[in-house]
C-alpha cells in the first residue's frame, strides 16, 4: 500500500473513531457511534497492519503498552456498568488510554526512524 493511501486510512480511522465517541456522548446516537467507533478502530488496525506487511514497521516490546491500555481501558467500561465499589472505573479508562498513547508514539517513532533508515 502507498504511503498517501495509508496516511489516508489512518486519518478516515481517527476522525471516524472520535466522530463515533461524539455521538455516543454528546447525542446519545449510541448505535451509529458504536458503528462509528468500530469502523475506526478497525480503519487503525488495518493501517498498523499494512505497516507490518510493508516491513516498515516491526513489532516489539510496545505492543504491551496496547494490549495493557486495551485490557485496562474494557475493564474500566465493564465495571463502570456495574455495581461496585472496589475502584473507580474512570481511572482504569484514562490509565488504558495513556498506555494506547504511549503506544501510538512509540509505533510513530519506529516507524519515522525506519523511513530515514532507507
Amino acid at each position: 500500500m502507498k504511503t498517501f493511501k495509508t496516511k489516508k486510512i489512518l486519518l478516515l480511522g481517527i476522525i471516524l473513531l472520535v466522530a463515533g465517541i461524539l455521538l455516543k456522548k454528546l447525542i446519545l446516537l449510541e448505535i451509529l457511534g458504536l458503528i462509528l467507533i468500530i469502523t475506526g478502530v478497525t480503519l487503525k488496525a488495518i493501517y498498523i497492519i499494512a505497516k507490518f506487511k510493508s516491513g516498515e514497521y516491526q513489532p516489539g516490546k510496545e505492543l504491551l503498552f496496547l494490549v495493557a491500555g486495551l485490557i485496562l481501558f474494557f475493564t474500566g467500561l465493564y465495571l463502570k456498568n456495574i455495581n461496585q465499589n472496589f475502584i473507580e472505573p474512570i481511572y482504569l479508562i484514562v490509565f488504558g488510554l495513556t498506555l494506547k498513547v504511549i503506544f501510538i508514539i512509540k509505533f510513530i517513532i519506529i516507524v519515522r526512524s525506519n523511513k530515514k533508515l532507507e
